[in-house]
């Protein structure tokens, strides 16, 4: 774990409120005289958190009254508010050396005001909003100049340490006509993946799965070669239902890419152009003409989707990576025992990616990230739109992500026995009211929690994250997520598009078509606007390189 040293200002609002502190690697907080040794090196600098070169060059510049204001989702009522919200909010002006303006609008009417918002004028903005960058009407008011383009600034590592550390792949999503124009808010980029049951694999001396045929071998087993050693014919390989997400996350393990990817000549195009997309579909067929999969899966109802694996019917699950932990959570609450006779409960194997063959690499479709933080044209000057990414970048520190994700030390969290972080009454809402909401402004580009210290994790949570991390890597991300948005014939005709294609997909696996009448839907779809798409999709994509 990497030790983190507070500034001399943090080190006086510690001092003043006896609440926030900084930690080192072994989870414990830092002396006083450490933290008094970083004074100098921010020395110049007018935000806690900055250095000389953020602080020197554009601070003069701005306003005497100069405040950033943020536009943030109300999803409880009075967030940052209660005994402690002043003070923190407090705090984080303090820390990032800005006045803070939350516009605060409560989270059913956010996306009709964030319209209104985006009508309305420069006069009428906050400086930063956060938006869905494959939302129609954000790409619009991007081509319409309501934000300030970034990209010549974002990438600066000697001015800000945490923002420019913003994957490619990410900024992507949220640049339009050659223009970045977004902070990303990452989330977990690995969360996609595969789960089977731990206990089955090993009763069967299944080893865990790496290629396509891996686990089809498992998938058969679980099906008919009584996993459960109970003698009965009622078991099954591969739980799903009408959510269709998993035959998504399964279509990246052939290579096809995720919804889009690139052709030899370098234009995008839809995944069901490729031949990978078709193996990838006769292998879906092949589960359910062989009954790995249950027969009614595609009518079946997302409320009660886990309830084969959790009771003991279904042994895989492909869905995200924290819906197999809850399967295992199940597990282990109601003490469902092993079928090892190993005297432990049952538990779930997470695998964060599969390979085509064992000549491949593995690969799992990424949780696509497209919240982002754009700085609008109410930031008028240079130095307003450099102060507005230098508060986003401190909201990227350890400092914030513990002041504002979990609250004041020893009144809203503490160290345990272990030295790691655990919340102090979590349910007591009024006691965490000063935090309420705050969370929203970390961009978390460097990641959702603070480096400098650990948390107190159950093991099964330690296993989900240690897939996710796995996942990321190997994470097949969608060129044309934001393109898809910014073409006029998706915008008004999309949905029925990817319906085409989505219901084609399934009735070819079910058996209800056949491979003519799966590629005159493709027809169908092309002639319905999917020409127009491809078209609309690759002007951008051309105007972007």
């Amino acid at each position: 774990m990497k030790g983190k040293k507070l500034t001399g200002l943090m080190l006086a609002l510690i001092m003043a409120a006896g609440s926030l502190t900084a930690c080192a690697g072994n989870g414990q907080n830092v002396s006083e005289s450490t933290a008094e040794k970083t004074t100098a090196a921010v020395a110049g600098s007018t935000g806690a958190a900055g250095t000389e070169t953020t602080a020197g060059d554009f601070r003069s510049q701005l306003p005497e009254d100069f405040a950033v204001s943020i536009m943030l989702s109300d999803y409880e009522g009075s967030p940052n508010s209660g005994e402690y919200g002043p003070q923190i909010k407090s705090m984080i002006e303090e820390f990032t050396g800005y006045k803070l303006d939350i516009w605060w609008v409560t989270s059913d009417n956010f996306k009709d005001k964030l319209s209104t918002v985006l009508a309305s004028g420069v006069d009428s903005m906050p400086m930063i909003l956060k938006v869905t960058a494959t939302d129609a009407v954000v790409v619009g008011a991007a081509q319409n100049g309501a934000f300030q383009p970034i990209e010549d600034y974002v990438y600066d590592k000697d001015r800000f340490t945490w923002i420019s550390q913003m994957k490619p792949e990410l900024a992507r999503t949220f640049t339009v006509n050659g223009h970045l124009y977004g902070i990303c808010s990452k989330g977990t980029i690995g969360r996609n993946g595969m789960g089977y049951r731990t206990d089955w694999a090993e009763a069967l001396g299944l080893d865990t799965p790496k290629t396509v045929q891996d686990v089809y071998d498992m998938l058969y087993a679980f099906t008919y070669n009584d996993p459960d050693g109970n003698g009965k014919d009622d078991t099954y390989g591969l739980n799903l239902c009408s959510y269709t997400g998993p035959l998504n996350i399964m279509q990246t393990w052939f290579g096809c890419g995720s919804g889009w990817t690139e052709a030899d000549d370098g234009t995008l195009v839809p995944v069901h152009m490729t031949e990978e997309y078709m193996q990838a579909l006769d292998w879906f067929k092949k589960l359910q003409d062989e009954g790995l999969i249950a027969n009614d899966w595609a009518i079946r109802d997302t409320g009660s989707w886990k309830d084969d694996n959790c009771n003991g019917l279904a042994g895989m699950f492909v869905d995200t990576l924290d819906n197999s932990r809850r399967i295992w959570d199940y597990y282990v609450t109601n003490e469902i025992p092993s079928v090892t006779g190993s005297g432990e409960f049952a538990s779930m194997t997470m695998v964060p990616g599969i390979a085509p063959d064992g000549s491949a690499k593995p690969g799992t479709q990424a949780a696509e990230q497209t919240t982002f933080f754009a700085v609008t044209k109410a930031a008028k000057t240079e130095a307003e739109v450099l102060a507005c990414l230098d508060f986003l970048d401190k909201m990227n520190s350890d400092e914030m992500k513990m002041l504002c994700g979990y609250g004041l030390q020893d009144i809203h969290w503490k160290l345990d026995e272990n030295g790691q972080v655990v919340k102090i009454d979590p349910d007591d809402k009024a006691l965490h009211k000063g935090t309420s909401g705050l969370n929203q402004m970390l961009p978390n580009v460097n990641g959702g929690y603070a480096e400098c210290y650990e948390f107190a994790w159950d093991d099964r949570v330690v296993v989900q994250n240690k897939a996710y991390d796995d996942a990321e890597k190997i994470a097949v991300f969608n060129p044309a997520l934001s393109y898809t948005c910014g073409s006029p014939t998706y915008t008004t005709n999309g949905g029925n598009l990817d319906m085409i294609l989505e219901d084609a997909r399934t009735q070819y696996i079910v058996g209800q078509i056949d491979k003519q009448g799966l590629e005159d839907a493709w027809d169908l779809w092309y002639k319905s606007g999917g020409k127009e798409v491809i078209e609309e999709v690759n002007a951008q994509y051309q105007a972007n390189k």
